[in-house]
């Protein structure tokens, strides 16, 4: 299995220590260190000091000064002389600590913040494909010498492009979209459970009960489900709001080997459950942009469709069910005897498939497709 010790969070918080003394590095980096500081919020990216992360990456291409203002140099050598360990023949090796401030600098030097508008932010991580793990451990394993480090600093083939950047903050607009669209419906659905009838009331009800009531679901077990989708949904609402959305791909995994590691490397995504990180963290995978011939849905649909599967793992607690195989919308999500509601109601995709259909997302085909009693 994977070393579910090496979360993100470990990462964020090991550079978060390393930028804390910005008298560590060299004078002109001072104040961008202290930014970059200020960035690394306890609870997250602070979308307040993204502007840092832009100014990082002009500022690792600047030199010393010179007549009308500065060299442009390589990065390796610009975040080399930030934290005092340039040497011009690149002999030796760097000082332990200047390393680790070293990576630290790298790791924010692929750092992104998408979906600028409003409160739909989210951050993502980029790291070069040339590392094998967080950039703190590649750096303590691989850079022994000076050229080996500037190798490592110089990395530059992120594992997602300008391109796979635009759609994941499409994907998070959208998954934002979807979800406040279902807690509409959600609300007319509790009027109607409750007796309070009408046709767009009844209508709601009617999408509830498609993908979490089986014929033995009694109304007070649908009172039960859409109290807990309510909650559920509000609290994804109000996670995606706080701007911290951190997307990126599990570094270690990258060398992998081992069958259980494959599984997860060549997955669509996974998280943490009940915000089992500390960071609201979702890992993008070989799979994400994928798309395989059984899938039901395909492109944004499908990305956005993963996010919201993703997102109620973390934050609600929904579990990937398993009767008879694992409940993913190939496999047949719609509730029955054998898969009853009180299996639906646990399950992400459930949840997700239900925003979708919520958010009107959902051809016929698709909806049927997924609703195949199997």
């Amino acid at each position: 299995m994977p070393d579910w010790s090496k979360k993100f969070k470990a990462e964020y918080d090991y550079a978060r220590g390393w930028l804390a003394n910005e008298g560590n590095f060299a004078e002109d980096w001072r104040p961008l260190v202290r930014r970059l500081h200020q960035l690394t919020d306890p609870a997250g990216f602070d979308p307040g000091q993204a502007s840092a992360l832009s100014d990082l990456r002009r500022q690792v291409k600047r030199g010393d000064r010179v007549a009308g203002g500065r060299d442009e140099v390589t990065e390796d050598h610009g975040i080399l002389r930030a934290v005092g360990a340039w040497t011009a023949d690149g002999s030796g090796t760097v000082e332990a600590r200047a390393k680790m401030r070293a990576a630290s600098l790298k790791l924010l030097r692929h750092v992104y913040l998408v979906n600028r508008t409003g409160n739909r932010k989210a951050w993502v991580v980029s790291l070069p494909t040339e590392l094998r793990d967080w950039p703190s451990d590649d750096f303590n394993a691989r850079a022994s010498t000076q050229m080996d480090t500037r190798t490592l600093l110089r990395a530059s083939s992120e594992i997602f492009s300008t391109g796979d950047r635009r759609h994941l903050a499409a994907a998070t607009r959208h998954a934002l979209a979807w979800c406040q669209r279902t807690g509409m419906v959600l609300a007319l659905a509790a009027a109607a459970a409750d007796g309070r009838t009408g046709p767009r009331r009844n209508a709601a009800l009617d999408l509830v009960k498609r993908w979490f009531a089986d014929p033995a679901t009694t109304n007070a077990d649908l009172v039960t489900y859409i109290d807990r989708l309510k909650r559920g949904f509000r609290e994804v609402i109000r996670m995606l709001n706080r701007g911290h959305l951190i997307l990126t791909d599990w570094v270690p995994l990258r060398t992998a080997t081992a069958a259980a590691e494959l599984d997860f490397l060549n997955a669509e995504a996974f998280t943490f459950s009940s915000h089992g990180e500390g960071l609201d963290v979702v890992y993008i995978e070989r799979s994400f942009f994928t798309n395989h011939p059984g899938n039901v849905l395909f492109g944004l649909k499908n990305w956005t469709r993963i996010l919201v599967h993703e997102l109620t793992h973390m934050v609600c607690g929904t579990e990937d069910v398993n009767i008879g195989q694992t409940r993913y919308a190939w496999y047949g999500i719609g509730p029955h005897a054998g898969y009853p509601g009180s299996a639906c109601i646990r399950n992400a995709d459930n949840w997700a498939f239900f925003s979708a259909d919520c958010g009107g997302q959902l051809t016929d085909a698709e909806r049927n497709t997924a609703l195949t009693i199997v």
